[in-house]
């Protein structure tokens, strides 16, 4: 039985978050694994920490763990001993979500850790290709696409008559949600503009009342699961270009990914308004169906079932 170690210093809720707790998961299943988490002493408990329920079978900081595997996701690598940074005595496995962590001008420096010897894993090609390019990655790099519940979504509730024609989700961008809400106003048009962030259960639910969802993410992201869990719920998703959606939108058959920039996205979600063709929801739908987290798990554990080769010759 191998301990693969976890930590997490949770201040709110990102999906960054979402997405370790699913590899959490996914190890706890696995046979011959067992998951450990150790939290920072600032975490915060409430509802939206995706630990709660299982808090008591998490450790304190201070608990003591004799792991075998270290899970390192974001700067985690902060909290490794200095001196085991660089090439640590225990197998990493270390998540990579963000384009970010291949730039040097990422005001996180998560750039810093690419040349500490890890089995990384990247959530999407493009994070893939960035880091790739950096010439500076040490180690084995896989891609595993972001994978989402599709059991979660399918139990949101969707009405029949959606009474929201467009939904703007924009509590990454709240100036310019508000300024694209101005724009795209019409009379009789019902818009719900989110500038600020939801609950999560909330934040579907909106989602599938909403015929149109305009989604706002960062200029650059890793992958943006949000645009993909709009699909699985049958809204029609109008999210502009960041890098990372790339992944899995395709212009024009699933969605409507137009360039940055405001005429452009006014565009793509004007016409998306005008018209949302069947196809379109279907091909969206069959896009999320085919990112479940039975597909992450089984690439996450083909990867720890040769984990000793991986780290030998990393």
């Amino acid at each position: 039985m191998k301990t693969v170690l976890f930590q997490r210093e949770f201040l709110r809720f990102q999906g960054g978050h979402l997405k370790v707790w699913h590899y959490f998961n996914h190890v706890a299943s696995a046979p011959g694994f067992e998951a450990v988490v150790r939290f920072r002493p600032d975490t915060v408990w409430d509802d939206s920490n995706p630990w709660h329920p299982v808090r008591e079978a998490g450790l304190s900081w201070t608990d003591p763990v004799a792991p075998d595997i270290l899970f390192v996701a974001g700067r985690d690598w902060r909290w490794l001993e200095p001196g085991s940074r660089a090439e640590s005595p225990l197998p990493v496995v270390n998540l990579l979500q963000h384009v970010l962590h291949a730039s040097p001008d990422d005001p996180l420096e998560r750039h810093r850790f690419l040349p500490n010897k890890a089995i990384r894993i990247c959530t999407s090609s493009e994070i893939a290709r960035a880091i790739t390019a950096t010439g500076r990655v040490r180690g084995p790099v896989f891609t595993i696409p972001n994978g989402i519940d599709l059991a979660e979504m399918d139990a949101v509730p969707r009405p029949a008559q959606r009474d929201i024609d467009l939904l703007i989700v924009a509590a990454k961008q709240p100036p310019l949600g508000r300024r694209l809400a101005e724009r795209l106003a019409a009379p009789g048009r019902e818009i719900v503009l989110l500038r600020h962030y939801e609950a999560r259960a909330a934040l579907l639910a909106q989602i599938a009342r909403a015929r149109v969802t305009l989604f706002l993410p960062n200029p650059l992201e890793g992958f943006y699961i949000p645009a993909l869990e709009g699909m699985a719920l049958y809204t029609v998703v109008v999210c502009p270009d960041c890098v990372g959606n790339r992944a899995y939108c395709d212009d024009g058959r699933n969605c409507l990914m137009p360039a940055y920039e405001d005429d452009a996205v006014v565009g793509a979600t004007e016409r998306a308004l005008a018209s949302a063709p069947a196809d379109m929801l279907e091909a969206g739908r069959a896009t999320a169906g085919g990112h479940s987290l039975d597909g992450e798990r089984d690439a996450l554990l083909g990867i720890l079932g040769r984990i000793d080769d991986l780290w030998e010759n990393a």
